[in-house]
Protein backbone atom coordinates (compact mmCIF):
# COMPACT_ATOMS: atom_id res chain seq x y z
CA UNK A 1 0.00 0.00 0.00
CA UNK A 2 1.35 3.56 -0.60
CA UNK A 3 0.04 6.96 -0.23
CA UNK A 4 1.10 10.04 -2.63
CA UNK A 5 0.96 13.93 -1.78
CA UNK A 6 0.43 16.22 -4.72
CA UNK A 7 0.88 19.65 -4.51
CA UNK A 8 -0.78 21.58 -6.83
CA UNK A 9 0.13 24.85 -5.64
CA UNK A 10 3.61 24.82 -4.81
CA UNK A 11 5.10 27.75 -2.71
CA UNK A 12 1.22 29.07 -1.54
CA UNK A 13 2.41 28.61 2.14
CA UNK A 14 5.75 28.59 3.77
CA UNK A 15 5.69 26.69 7.48
CA UNK A 16 3.48 24.41 8.71
CA UNK A 17 -0.06 25.66 7.51
CA UNK A 18 -3.30 25.53 9.07
CA UNK A 19 -4.98 23.36 7.03
CA UNK A 20 -8.34 21.09 6.66
CA UNK A 21 -8.75 18.06 4.83
CA UNK A 22 -11.96 16.99 2.87
CA UNK A 23 -12.39 13.23 2.23
CA UNK A 24 -13.44 12.39 -0.69
CA UNK A 25 -14.60 15.77 -2.57
CA UNK A 26 -16.88 16.79 -4.34
CA UNK A 27 -16.63 19.14 -7.26
CA UNK A 28 -20.18 20.58 -6.92
CA UNK A 29 -19.73 21.40 -2.95
CA UNK A 30 -16.92 23.88 -3.08
CA UNK A 31 -14.98 23.23 0.45
CA UNK A 32 -11.89 24.51 -1.31
CA UNK A 33 -13.23 28.24 -2.12
CA UNK A 34 -15.02 28.17 1.24
CA UNK A 35 -11.52 27.20 2.93
CA UNK A 36 -9.58 29.50 0.65
CA UNK A 37 -11.79 32.80 1.68
CA UNK A 38 -10.51 31.79 5.18
CA UNK A 39 -6.89 31.83 4.19
CA UNK A 40 -6.87 27.69 5.04
CA UNK A 41 -5.02 25.24 3.07
CA UNK A 42 -7.43 22.49 1.53
CA UNK A 43 -6.21 19.22 1.40
CA UNK A 44 -8.39 16.49 -0.96
CA UNK A 45 -7.49 13.06 0.27
CA UNK A 46 -9.38 10.67 -2.56
CA UNK A 47 -8.74 6.88 -3.01
CA UNK A 48 -7.41 5.00 -6.54
CA UNK A 49 -10.33 3.78 -9.22
CA UNK A 50 -12.56 5.62 -7.34
CA UNK A 51 -16.21 4.29 -9.15
CA UNK A 52 -18.41 6.85 -10.79
CA UNK A 53 -20.72 8.45 -8.41
CA UNK A 54 -23.65 11.46 -9.19
CA UNK A 55 -21.09 14.53 -8.48
CA UNK A 56 -18.98 15.09 -11.70
CA UNK A 57 -15.59 13.27 -12.27
CA UNK A 58 -13.74 14.50 -9.37
CA UNK A 59 -11.26 17.42 -9.97
CA UNK A 60 -8.95 18.55 -7.12
CA UNK A 61 -7.31 21.58 -8.95
CA UNK A 62 -8.69 24.13 -6.31
CA UNK A 63 -7.08 21.79 -3.69
CA UNK A 64 -3.84 23.15 -1.79
CA UNK A 65 -2.33 19.37 -1.79
CA UNK A 66 -4.45 15.88 -2.78
CA UNK A 67 -3.33 12.84 -1.09
CA UNK A 68 -4.22 9.64 -2.31
CA UNK A 69 -4.88 7.22 0.18
CA UNK A 70 -4.35 3.55 -0.64
CA UNK A 71 -5.39 2.05 2.78
CA UNK A 72 -2.42 2.56 4.77
CA UNK A 73 -4.06 4.53 7.39
CA UNK A 74 -0.72 5.38 9.24
CA UNK A 75 0.80 6.98 6.29
CA UNK A 76 -2.16 8.95 5.57
CA UNK A 77 -2.64 10.26 8.72
CA UNK A 78 1.37 11.12 8.89
CA UNK A 79 1.03 12.96 5.94
CA UNK A 80 -1.71 14.89 7.48
CA UNK A 81 -0.16 15.80 10.33
CA UNK A 82 3.15 17.01 8.61
CA UNK A 83 0.49 19.41 6.46
CA UNK A 84 -0.79 20.74 9.35
CA UNK A 85 -4.33 19.32 9.62
CA UNK A 86 -6.55 20.01 12.46
CA UNK A 87 -10.05 19.27 10.94
CA UNK A 88 -11.42 16.57 8.67
CA UNK A 89 -14.72 16.61 6.82
CA UNK A 90 -16.44 14.07 4.35
CA UNK A 91 -16.40 16.23 1.19
CA UNK A 92 -19.17 13.65 -0.02
CA UNK A 93 -21.33 10.50 1.34
CA UNK A 94 -18.60 8.21 -0.07
CA UNK A 95 -15.81 9.58 2.01
CA UNK A 96 -17.85 9.25 5.50
CA UNK A 97 -16.64 6.32 6.68
CA UNK A 98 -12.58 7.16 5.80
CA UNK A 99 -13.07 10.60 7.33
CA UNK A 100 -14.14 9.77 10.83
CA UNK A 101 -11.32 6.67 10.76
CA UNK A 102 -8.98 9.60 9.87
CA UNK A 103 -10.96 12.37 12.43
CA UNK A 104 -10.33 9.59 15.35
CA UNK A 105 -6.40 8.95 14.15
CA UNK A 106 -5.87 12.65 14.38
CA UNK A 107 -7.53 12.87 18.23
CA UNK A 108 -10.69 15.13 17.00
CA UNK A 109 -14.33 13.88 17.67
CA UNK A 110 -15.46 10.97 15.89
CA UNK A 111 -16.47 7.40 16.92
CA UNK A 112 -15.62 5.24 13.85
CA UNK A 113 -16.92 2.11 15.47
CA UNK A 114 -20.53 3.67 15.22
CA UNK A 115 -19.99 5.18 11.80
CA UNK A 116 -22.26 2.56 10.18
CA UNK A 117 -25.04 4.45 11.51
CA UNK A 118 -24.50 7.68 9.94
CA UNK A 119 -23.70 6.28 6.79
CA UNK A 120 -26.17 2.84 6.06
CA UNK A 121 -29.60 2.62 6.51
CA UNK A 122 -30.06 -0.29 7.49
CA UNK A 123 -27.78 0.40 10.62
CA UNK A 124 -29.65 3.18 11.35
CA UNK A 125 -32.64 1.38 11.24
CA UNK A 126 -31.58 -0.94 13.47
CA UNK A 127 -30.37 1.67 16.33
CA UNK A 128 -33.41 3.75 16.28
CA UNK A 129 -35.64 0.83 16.83
CA UNK A 130 -33.64 -0.06 19.55
CA UNK A 131 -34.07 3.15 21.03
CA UNK A 132 -37.77 3.15 20.95
CA UNK A 133 -37.65 5.73 17.71
CA UNK A 134 -39.85 5.14 15.53
CA UNK A 135 -38.75 3.95 11.97
CA UNK A 136 -40.46 1.84 8.94
CA UNK A 137 -40.16 -1.93 8.92
CA UNK A 138 -36.52 -1.66 7.54
CA UNK A 139 -34.75 -5.26 6.95
CA UNK A 140 -30.45 -5.09 5.94
CA UNK A 141 -29.24 -8.14 4.09
CA UNK A 142 -26.55 -9.04 1.08
CA UNK A 143 -28.38 -12.88 1.22
CA UNK A 144 -30.88 -13.15 -1.62
CA UNK A 145 -32.42 -16.16 0.08
CA UNK A 146 -32.92 -14.18 3.54
CA UNK A 147 -34.37 -11.65 2.01
CA UNK A 148 -36.87 -13.73 0.20
CA UNK A 149 -37.64 -15.24 3.64
CA UNK A 150 -38.28 -11.90 5.30
CA UNK A 151 -40.42 -10.89 2.34
CA UNK A 152 -42.91 -14.13 2.95
CA UNK A 153 -43.28 -13.55 6.70
CA UNK A 154 -44.18 -9.86 6.43
CA UNK A 155 -47.30 -9.43 4.61
CA UNK A 156 -46.69 -6.19 3.69
CA UNK A 157 -48.39 -5.26 0.00
CA UNK A 158 -45.02 -3.75 -1.20
CA UNK A 159 -41.38 -2.48 -0.60
CA UNK A 160 -38.60 -0.47 -1.72
CA UNK A 161 -35.71 -2.48 -2.41
CA UNK A 162 -32.61 -0.50 -2.03
CA UNK A 163 -28.86 -0.45 -1.51
CA UNK A 164 -27.84 -0.03 2.20
CA UNK A 165 -25.04 2.62 1.95
CA UNK A 166 -26.61 6.03 1.43
CA UNK A 167 -23.31 6.76 -1.22
CA UNK A 168 -24.80 4.26 -4.12
CA UNK A 169 -26.54 6.09 -6.27
CA UNK A 170 -29.24 3.42 -7.54
CA UNK A 171 -33.06 4.51 -7.17
CA UNK A 172 -35.07 2.45 -5.23
CA UNK A 173 -37.67 -0.48 -6.88
CA UNK A 174 -40.69 -0.57 -5.73
CA UNK A 175 -41.31 -4.58 -5.79
CA UNK A 176 -45.16 -6.26 -4.75
CA UNK A 177 -43.87 -10.27 -5.33
CA UNK A 178 -40.93 -12.60 -4.69
CA UNK A 179 -40.86 -12.45 -8.57
CA UNK A 180 -39.69 -8.77 -8.77
CA UNK A 181 -37.02 -8.37 -5.62
CA UNK A 182 -35.36 -11.58 -7.59
CA UNK A 183 -35.20 -9.76 -10.75
CA UNK A 184 -34.29 -6.38 -9.35
CA UNK A 185 -31.60 -7.75 -6.80
CA UNK A 186 -28.26 -8.90 -8.72
CA UNK A 187 -27.85 -5.46 -10.30
CA UNK A 188 -28.94 -3.62 -7.22
CA UNK A 189 -26.29 -5.61 -5.35
CA UNK A 190 -24.08 -5.31 -7.91
CA UNK A 191 -24.19 -1.43 -8.06
CA UNK A 192 -24.10 -1.42 -4.05
CA UNK A 193 -20.66 -3.42 -3.98
CA UNK A 194 -19.23 -1.08 -7.27
CA UNK A 195 -20.30 2.02 -5.06
CA UNK A 196 -19.83 1.44 -1.48
CA UNK A 197 -17.13 -1.94 -1.10
CA UNK A 198 -20.35 -3.67 0.44
CA UNK A 199 -23.48 -5.60 -1.47
CA UNK A 200 -25.72 -4.95 1.56
CA UNK A 201 -29.34 -4.26 0.41
CA UNK A 202 -32.19 -3.24 2.29
CA UNK A 203 -35.96 -4.23 1.78
CA UNK A 204 -38.12 -1.20 3.25
CA UNK A 205 -42.17 -0.89 3.78
CA UNK A 206 -43.57 1.54 0.78
CA UNK A 207 -45.10 3.78 2.81
CA UNK A 208 -47.37 6.61 1.12
CA UNK A 209 -46.66 10.23 2.93
CA UNK A 210 -44.69 13.72 2.17
CA UNK A 211 -41.01 13.53 1.83
CA UNK A 212 -38.91 15.80 3.86
CA UNK A 213 -35.35 16.98 3.64
CA UNK A 214 -34.00 18.34 7.45
CA UNK A 215 -29.99 20.14 6.97
CA UNK A 216 -28.43 20.04 10.36
CA UNK A 217 -25.04 20.79 12.05
CA UNK A 218 -23.07 19.38 14.86
CA UNK A 219 -20.60 21.17 17.13
CA UNK A 220 -18.35 19.19 19.34
CA UNK A 221 -19.33 18.64 22.85
CA UNK A 222 -17.66 21.81 24.24
CA UNK A 223 -16.23 20.50 27.36
CA UNK A 224 -15.47 16.80 29.02
CA UNK A 225 -18.70 15.06 30.12
CA UNK A 226 -20.84 17.29 27.91
CA UNK A 227 -22.60 15.92 24.77
CA UNK A 228 -22.31 17.50 21.00
CA UNK A 229 -24.67 20.65 20.27
CA UNK A 230 -26.91 19.59 17.28
CA UNK A 231 -28.95 22.34 15.19
CA UNK A 232 -31.56 22.13 13.11
CA UNK A 233 -31.02 24.63 10.07
CA UNK A 234 -33.17 24.04 7.72
CA UNK A 235 -36.45 21.73 6.68
CA UNK A 236 -37.34 21.13 3.20
CA UNK A 237 -40.55 19.54 1.32
CA UNK A 238 -41.01 17.74 -1.31
CA UNK A 239 -43.90 17.30 -3.82
CA UNK A 240 -44.42 14.83 -6.54
CA UNK A 241 -46.49 14.14 -9.24
CA UNK A 242 -49.64 12.06 -9.48
CA UNK A 243 -46.88 9.38 -11.29
CA UNK A 244 -44.23 9.79 -8.65
CA UNK A 245 -41.84 12.34 -10.27
CA UNK A 246 -40.36 14.78 -8.15
CA UNK A 247 -42.17 18.45 -9.39
CA UNK A 248 -40.54 20.22 -6.76
CA UNK A 249 -39.02 21.10 -3.07
CA UNK A 250 -40.43 23.83 -0.58
CA UNK A 251 -37.98 25.44 2.34
CA UNK A 252 -40.20 25.42 5.50
CA UNK A 253 -41.08 28.09 7.29
CA UNK A 254 -38.37 27.79 10.39
CA UNK A 255 -41.20 28.42 13.33
CA UNK A 256 -44.08 26.66 11.65
CA UNK A 257 -45.10 23.71 13.78
CA UNK A 258 -44.51 21.00 10.96
CA UNK A 259 -40.80 22.27 10.85
CA UNK A 260 -40.62 22.12 14.28
CA UNK A 261 -41.77 18.56 14.35
CA UNK A 262 -39.64 17.44 11.89
CA UNK A 263 -36.34 18.88 13.90
CA UNK A 264 -37.16 17.79 17.40
CA UNK A 265 -37.55 14.10 15.99
CA UNK A 266 -34.10 14.90 13.67
CA UNK A 267 -32.58 15.87 16.79
CA UNK A 268 -33.64 12.76 18.71
CA UNK A 269 -32.14 11.29 15.53
CA UNK A 270 -28.93 12.40 15.49
CA UNK A 271 -28.05 11.21 19.48
CA UNK A 272 -28.53 8.08 18.65
CA UNK A 273 -26.72 7.91 15.37
CA UNK A 274 -24.05 9.38 17.26
CA UNK A 275 -23.12 12.62 15.21
CA UNK A 276 -20.25 14.36 16.94
CA UNK A 277 -19.18 17.18 14.54
CA UNK A 278 -19.97 18.34 11.54
CA UNK A 279 -23.33 18.83 9.00
CA UNK A 280 -25.73 15.93 8.41
CA UNK A 281 -28.84 15.58 6.13
CA UNK A 282 -31.60 13.49 6.64
CA UNK A 283 -34.59 11.99 4.78
CA UNK A 284 -37.61 11.83 6.58
CA UNK A 285 -41.35 10.93 5.77
CA UNK A 286 -44.63 12.37 7.17
CA UNK A 287 -46.96 9.73 8.52
CA UNK A 288 -49.88 11.30 10.37
CA UNK A 289 -50.72 8.24 12.23
CA UNK A 290 -47.18 7.73 13.07
CA UNK A 291 -45.35 11.63 13.06
CA UNK A 292 -42.02 11.62 11.56
CA UNK A 293 -40.02 8.52 10.27
CA UNK A 294 -36.30 8.43 9.20
CA UNK A 295 -35.68 7.14 5.84
CA UNK A 296 -32.14 7.81 5.47
CA UNK A 297 -28.95 9.92 7.00
CA UNK A 298 -25.90 11.02 5.70
CA UNK A 299 -23.19 13.05 7.55
CA UNK A 300 -22.00 14.94 4.90
CA UNK A 301 -23.21 18.39 3.82
CA UNK A 302 -26.06 18.30 1.23
CA UNK A 303 -25.86 21.77 -1.38
CA UNK A 304 -27.75 22.44 -4.18
CA UNK A 305 -28.16 25.30 -6.42
CA UNK A 306 -30.52 27.21 -3.99
CA UNK A 307 -27.54 27.54 -1.63
CA UNK A 308 -27.32 31.27 -2.55
CA UNK A 309 -31.44 31.96 -2.21
CA UNK A 310 -31.21 30.09 0.70
CA UNK A 311 -28.53 32.71 2.22
CA UNK A 312 -30.29 35.31 0.63
CA UNK A 313 -33.63 34.37 2.29
CA UNK A 314 -32.16 33.33 5.62
CA UNK A 315 -28.59 33.81 6.16
CA UNK A 316 -28.10 30.49 6.35
CA UNK A 317 -24.52 29.61 4.39
CA UNK A 318 -24.15 25.60 3.87
CA UNK A 319 -20.15 25.14 3.38
CA UNK A 320 -19.67 28.07 5.92
CA UNK A 321 -21.78 26.65 8.37
CA UNK A 322 -20.09 23.02 7.98
CA UNK A 323 -16.72 24.26 8.39
CA UNK A 324 -17.76 26.07 11.40
CA UNK A 325 -18.31 22.87 13.33
CA UNK A 326 -14.78 21.72 12.45
CA UNK A 327 -13.24 25.50 12.69
CA UNK A 328 -13.36 28.08 15.17
CA UNK A 329 -16.23 30.04 13.62
CA UNK A 330 -15.66 33.00 11.48
CA UNK A 331 -16.14 36.18 13.46
CA UNK A 332 -18.70 37.47 10.26
CA UNK A 333 -20.65 34.41 10.60
CA UNK A 334 -24.34 35.17 9.59
CA UNK A 335 -27.31 34.43 11.93
CA UNK A 336 -30.47 33.41 10.99
CA UNK A 337 -32.50 36.43 9.84
CA UNK A 338 -35.77 36.97 10.24
CA UNK A 339 -36.24 37.76 6.26
CA UNK A 340 -39.83 36.29 4.94
CA UNK A 341 -38.28 35.51 1.54
CA UNK A 342 -39.59 32.32 0.39
CA UNK A 343 -37.16 29.40 -1.80
CA UNK A 344 -38.70 26.80 -4.09
CA UNK A 345 -36.82 23.93 -6.13
CA UNK A 346 -38.73 23.29 -9.08
CA UNK A 347 -37.93 19.95 -11.14
CA UNK A 348 -37.68 20.06 -15.00
CA UNK A 349 -38.26 16.69 -15.99
CA UNK A 350 -38.39 16.02 -19.88
CA UNK A 351 -39.84 12.60 -21.81
CA UNK A 352 -36.74 10.51 -23.70
CA UNK A 353 -35.36 12.22 -26.80
CA UNK A 354 -36.19 15.49 -26.81
CA UNK A 355 -34.33 18.39 -26.50
CA UNK A 356 -34.19 21.82 -24.47
CA UNK A 357 -35.07 24.65 -26.49
CA UNK A 358 -32.87 27.64 -25.46
CA UNK A 359 -35.19 30.77 -26.58
CA UNK A 360 -37.45 29.25 -24.14
CA UNK A 361 -34.98 28.26 -21.48
CA UNK A 362 -34.18 31.96 -21.91
CA UNK A 363 -37.65 33.43 -21.70
CA UNK A 364 -37.91 31.06 -18.50
CA UNK A 365 -34.80 32.38 -16.44
CA UNK A 366 -36.12 36.25 -17.48
CA UNK A 367 -39.54 35.15 -15.15
CA UNK A 368 -39.61 37.57 -11.71
CA UNK A 369 -38.75 35.42 -8.90
CA UNK A 370 -36.43 33.18 -11.20
CA UNK A 371 -32.98 33.66 -9.29
CA UNK A 372 -30.73 30.06 -10.73
CA UNK A 373 -31.40 27.77 -13.33
CA UNK A 374 -29.02 24.83 -13.38
CA UNK A 375 -28.88 23.13 -16.63
CA UNK A 376 -28.19 19.39 -15.73
CA UNK A 377 -29.01 18.62 -20.06
CA UNK A 378 -27.58 21.05 -21.94
CA UNK A 379 -29.42 22.92 -24.79
CA UNK A 380 -29.76 20.50 -27.46
CA UNK A 381 -28.18 17.43 -26.12
CA UNK A 382 -31.44 14.79 -25.68
CA UNK A 383 -33.19 13.40 -22.39
CA UNK A 384 -32.16 9.43 -21.90
CA UNK A 385 -34.33 6.91 -20.85
CA UNK A 386 -34.63 6.12 -16.95
CA UNK A 387 -36.59 4.29 -14.65
CA UNK A 388 -39.46 6.48 -15.12
CA UNK A 389 -41.02 7.76 -18.75
CA UNK A 390 -38.99 11.18 -17.62
CA UNK A 391 -35.82 12.19 -16.52
CA UNK A 392 -34.35 15.28 -14.93
CA UNK A 393 -32.96 17.71 -17.10
CA UNK A 394 -32.68 21.04 -15.05
CA UNK A 395 -33.75 22.45 -11.53
CA UNK A 396 -34.97 26.41 -11.63
CA UNK A 397 -34.60 28.27 -7.99
CA UNK A 398 -37.60 30.34 -7.59
CA UNK A 399 -36.95 33.28 -4.35
CA UNK A 400 -39.32 36.12 -3.62
CA UNK A 401 -40.60 37.74 -0.81
CA UNK A 402 -44.43 36.85 -1.76
CA UNK A 403 -46.10 33.34 -1.87
CA UNK A 404 -48.28 34.59 -4.74
CA UNK A 405 -45.67 35.55 -6.77
CA UNK A 406 -43.64 32.43 -6.78
CA UNK A 407 -46.86 31.08 -7.44
CA UNK A 408 -47.59 31.97 -10.53
CA UNK A 409 -44.23 32.12 -12.13
CA UNK A 410 -44.49 27.99 -10.72
CA UNK A 411 -47.45 27.41 -12.35
CA UNK A 412 -46.20 28.92 -15.92
CA UNK A 413 -42.95 26.69 -14.98
CA UNK A 414 -45.10 23.33 -14.67
CA UNK A 415 -47.62 24.31 -17.45
CA UNK A 416 -44.29 24.74 -19.82
CA UNK A 417 -42.72 21.72 -18.49
CA UNK A 418 -45.85 19.31 -18.57
CA UNK A 419 -46.68 20.28 -21.61
CA UNK A 420 -43.47 19.86 -23.58
CA UNK A 421 -43.24 23.44 -25.00
CA UNK A 422 -40.00 24.12 -23.04
CA UNK A 423 -38.31 21.16 -24.98
CA UNK A 424 -37.80 20.25 -29.34
CA UNK A 425 -38.16 17.07 -30.55
CA UNK A 426 -35.21 15.38 -31.64
CA UNK A 427 -33.38 11.81 -31.64
CA UNK A 428 -29.79 11.10 -30.47
CA UNK A 429 -27.00 12.50 -31.63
Amino acid sequence: MSVSTVLTRPGRRCGPPTAAAIVAPCPRTEYARALSRRDILAVAVTTPHNPPHPCPTTDTADYGHTIVHSGALGRTTRRLRGLGVHAVLAGSPRGIVLAERLAAELHLPADPATVLRRCDRGEQARALAQADIDVPCTWRTEELTTALAWWRISTLPAVLLMPAAVAVPAAPVLCRSSGEIATAWRQMRRTAHLHSGTGHLILRHHLPGRRYTVHSLTRPAPAPGKEPVHTVTDVWAHAHTADGILARVDLLPRHGMLARALALYTLRVLEVLGMRAGPARCHLIYEPERGPLLLSASAAAGTSPADRALRTATGIDRLGGALDTVLTPEATSTVHRSARWHVVRVRLNARRGVRVDPGRLAALRALPTVVHCTDLLPPGVPAQQTTSTRSAVGEVVLSHPRTQAIEADYQYIRRLDDSGGLYRAGGPR
